[in-house]
């Protein structure tokens, strides 16, 4: 079955910029060029970014996000519809915390996924290259 197509205009994102401290030889963003580019993907697509969410953890091991954690609660809730961020690695870098994103995509409580580095789509294929981004650093 084909997703249903959303108007992505429509949707309250919520902008989420992430940069671990522990590996810092690792990093490829500083959060500040994360949330430019992240504005200008946003300006350029027409989407209605109404809050921004910066947190300086490490997501390989699950639970150690507080403000991640806080931002899945409040979409639950219906404060914000999806979610931009510069690459999937922003939002998870192991399998139970990518597994709860596409989880929520399922469920239809996260209506869209934006990133400046990776094209996501709602289907199976979609999905499953997301599940693999998660995972490949």
């Amino acid at each position: 079955m084909e997703p249903e197509e959303v108007d992505i205009t429509k949707l309250r994102y919520i902008l989420y910029a992430r940069k671990s401290t522990t590996d810092e030889s690792r990093q490829i963003r500083s959060i500040p060029d994360q949330i430019i580019e992240c504005r200008q993907l946003a300006g350029h697509l027409g989407l209605n970014v109404i809050d921004l969410l910066q947190e300086t953890q490490s997501a390989k091991k699950p639970h150690k996000r507080p403000i991640f954690t806080q931002m899945l609660k409040d979409i639950r809730v219906g404060k914000y519809d999806a979610i931009l961020a510069w690459n999937p690695d922003r939002l998870a870098r192991n399998m139970l915390e990518g597994g709860m994103l596409i989880d929520m995509i399922d469920e239809e409580i996260i209506k869209d996924l934006k990133f400046v580095t990776h094209h996501f789509t709602k289907d199976a294929n979609g999905k499953m290259l997301l599940g693999m981004a998660f995972v490949l650093y």
